[in-house]
């Protein structure tokens, strides 16, 4: 189960007073109306950038569409209002307003060495990039303050999909544990999961990590996991429209975060298990095992740094639904824009298994961070402590009619279900997505 600390004072009451002064107008104030007005004009909404959101934190460089037309973060803001907040925002006309039909890229390829004036878009490893400065050839995925992702366009000629993200309406998850010597192949996971856990990454050098760096083994490969396991991952991402999400952490495995250097060692290495993977949707906190408490602002930070990276990255973790340092955590990562949805675990302890507690527990998740960001997480194994699919049926159907809006259900774990002809999936699956 997991672990969790309080996001400190200042900072929350910090992000109070400025949004508090963005909203009254106070922030910003160096540009007239008319100066809003035009630039609003001169800048069209860019194609696949995604929709300004209040509350949301954007670092500087990100590109966002309000009421119509582009917007550049010229500051790193807690979601102030782009036409009010001039200081902070700029429009933006760098984008591309009319992809090419057929969604591929027609820029040139980055060249080392080659000097790139600011607002120059080029294709680097399948992926467009556009120059946020000036630059005399830098490598878009390392030099991140002079390059950003560029969304107008794809590459369809690259071998790797890269960035998909986005959470499905209704999500119905299961994990998929890589100690499993024949494990079901991805792509042939049942169809009604929507979106699949890779579990677990590692801390190199064991919790809670030396050196911020994560590790993950592939699967077993006796029915041919682990040799398909990156066409897998691309096919279940592309053709069958799943979400894959790399967890890190789980029982016993630990993390810490004390300084700017670890999260970024941390950042760098989750960067390369998706390049090596071809890339993935997202990433699920499961960090917080042997009592170790999460380091909440540098968790924020490294959250906030790959949503930055990969646009519609997705942040989950699965709380224990009793800890209030769990809760504690959660509600200071989706306050400040840092995760999609928690989904506590509800297995493998006293009480966990019994209908009662599971819809009062649920509730007061709901009443915490919102329906939309809660999923609720069974276990349907004959143990103690796990429900029958037959007791996991009447308690999520009480769940949901008390909130229909909740976003969806977990189980732990796919190879269980399998192994039992898919109940989770076949049976549970269906009403949370009808």
């Amino acid at each position: 189960m997991l672990r969790n600390s309080v996001t400190t004072a200042s900072r929350l009451s910090f992000l109070l007073v400025a949004i508090a002064a963005a909203a009254s107008g106070c922030l910003g104030s160096g540009a007239s109306q008319d100066e809003v007005d035009v630039g609003h004009n001169e800048a069209a909404a860019c194609a696949g950038s995604p929709e300004w959101r209040e509350g949301q934190w954007y670092d500087e460089g990100a590109i966002v569409n309000y009421q119509g037309s582009a917007y550049i973060a010229e500051h790193g803001n807690p979601g102030y209002i782009p036409t009010v907040s001039t200081y902070f925002w700029e429009p933006y006309a760098g984008c591309v307003e009319t992809p090419d039909p057929g969604g591929s890229c027609s820029y040139p390829a980055w060249q080392e060495g080659a000097w790139y004036d600011e607002g120059a878009v080029v294709i680097y490893e399948g992926s467009a990039y556009v120059a946020e400065h000036g630059n005399p050839g830098y490598i878009p995925t390392v030099s991140t303050y002079f390059w950003d992702p560029h969304p107008g366009c794809t590459d369809t000629s690259a071998p790797e999909p890269g960035p998909i993200g986005a959470l499905p309406a209704k999500v119905v998850a299961g994990y998929y544990p890589n100690w499993t010597p024949s494990p079901v192949r991805i792509r042939d996971i049942d169809s009604d999961y929507n979106l699949i856990y890779l579990f677990h990454a590692k801390p190199v050098g064991g919790p809670p990590g030396t050196t911020g760096a994560v590790t993950w083994t592939p699967p077993g490969d006796g029915r041919g996991a682990a040799t398909n396991l990156k066409a897998d991952i691309q096919y279940a991402r592309t053709v069958q429209g799943r979400k894959i999400i790399l967890t890190v952490g789980g029982a016993g495995q630990g993390m810490s975060f004390p300084d700017r250097q670890k999260s970024q060692t941390f950042v760098d290495s989750i960067v390369g298990i998706y390049n090596d993977l071809g890339g993935f949707d997202g990433l699920d906190w499961n960090t917080f095992e042997a009592d170790q408490d999460p380091d909440t602002e540098e968790m924020i930070w490294i959250s906030l740094e790959l949503k930055r990276r990969f646009p519609g990255f997705i942040i989950t973790a699965p709380p224990a639904p009793w800890n209030n340092r769990d809760k504690t955590f959660c509600k200071a990562m989706v306050d400040a824009g840092a995760m999609d949805y928690a989904a506590p675990q509800y297995y493998d302890g006293p009480d966990l298994d019994q209908q009662s507690y599971v819809v009062k527990s649920v509730g007061e998740w709901v009443r915490l961070l919102g329906p939309t960001h809660v999923v609720v997480g069974f276990g349907i194994a004959d143990a103690q402590y796990y429900m029958s699919i037959d007791e996991a049926i009447p308690t999520w159907s009480e769940v949901e009619r008390n909130h229909p809006t909740i976003r969806g259900a977990f189980d732990w774990e796919i190879h269980t279900d399998e192994s039992q002809g898919w109940p989770f999936a076949n049976r549970i699956g269906p009403l949370v997505t009808d």
